[in-house]
């Protein structure tokens, strides 16, 4: 792809998310986001305000039509829609970074991959928690051997949302989801996990429901194994309230524990290594500045996808990638239905 033009992208799908996704491409250099198709008219028009310049369209297809052809597209809605929408795109010849979860079923993820493939365009999945100043920081401090040999990663998610009567206001399409916290926050922390520690062998996880009015579950503990033999613990609630964390900057507390110590997050995005004397020291990370903390991440994930279209190389949550991410999400599943550890 061409590294002396601006690429031309459009954006599908402005719901309350897409405020950050828009934020993010402002920040990404040599990309002109040409186009917004939203089918709420009120939704579109408060996202061109981030946008000027933009095209608006309310149905996919016909902006395709009139606007085309596109370098890239990100696809902002439900997973119930994204195989269809990155056919759309991939018969367009658009490469596609589209929003997480993947997709609801494992068969719509392989029809994605292979749409994409057939029309020789990139998909990537917007899985923004690894791009996090503290996730990276993270790695490179495994990478270069800080823990030792990784022996258990622990990562927990919590907020009040399931027991408040507001608490799916911003995102009332979450009230009416059969499978919940699992699939919209686990593929997160599974993506981090596998960031971390590698990819997973097996699976064993529990759900509960404790919040009235929604149908899908809002607590979950899945256990890992990775292919390393260390271990992962998730925990996910949304009936509770975070602890030692930025809820702002979606900071979970996670901890990587090793042969030669502990590294943690803390509440102020640098990470503590604690080793086996119990002796500490805090190691930096690179912020920055506070009000944009959370949607850097969303940047982070966009410049990756667009410098990987310019130097052709390969996407870290790829279509591929994320299909690892997924089978671990779709595996929790079965072993709650099925009450036993589940291979991936």
């Amino acid at each position: 792809m061409a590294a002396n033009r601006a690429l031309r992208g459009a954006l599908i799908g402005c719901g309350n998310v897409s405020r950050h996704h828009l934020e993010g491409w402002a920040r990404v250099p040599d990309v002109q986001l040409a186009a917004l198709c939203e089918a709420d008219p009120e939704r579109l028009s408060a996202a061109s305000r981030q946008a000027p310049g933009a095209t608006l369209h309310r149905d996919p297809a016909t902006m395709f039509e009139r606007d085309g052809p596109f370098d890239f597209i990100e696809i902002c809605t439900g997973p119930a829609s994204h195989r269809e929408l990155v056919a759309l795109a991939a018969r367009h010849g658009a490469h596609v970074l589209c929003q997480k979860p993947a997709a609801l079923e494992r068969e719509d993820l392989l029809v994605m991959i292979a749409s994409c493939a057939a029309a020789g365009v990139r998909l990537m999945i917007h899985e923004n928690w690894r791009f996090r100043p503290w996730y990276r920081a993270l790695r490179a401090a495994l990478d270069a051997g800080v823990v030792g040999r990784p022996i258990r990663v622990r990562i927990a998610h919590a907020d009040t949302r399931a027991l408040r009567a507001d608490g799916f206001a911003e995102q009332p399409f979450l009230g009416s989801m059969p499978r919940l916290i699992l699939l919209e926050m686990g593929c997160h922390l599974v993506d981090s996990a596998r960031f971390l520690c590698g990819e997973v062998a097996t699976v064993s996880a529990v759900s509960g429901r404790f919040g009235a009015g929604h149908p899908g579950e809002d607590l979950a503990m899945v256990i890992l194994q990775f292919a390393s033999g260390a271990l992962g613990l998730l925990d996910l609630s949304w009936c509770a309230p975070a602890e030692s964390a930025r809820p702002e900057w979606a900071l979970n507390p996670t901890i990587v524990e090793g042969t030669a110590g502990s590294l943690s997050t803390m509440p102020d995005g640098t990470l503590k290594f604690v080793n086996l004397a119990s002796e500490s020291r805090l190691v930096p990370v690179s912020l920055p500045p506070d009000e944009r903390v959370y949607g850097d991440a969303f940047r982070a994930c966009q410049t990756h996808f667009i410098a990987g279209l310019r130097a052709d190389i390969p996407h870290e949550t790829s279509g591929h990638d994320t299909l690892k991410t997924m089978d671990v999400v779709w595996a929790a599943y079965r072993s709650i239905r099925e009450g036993r550890v589940v291979a991936v």
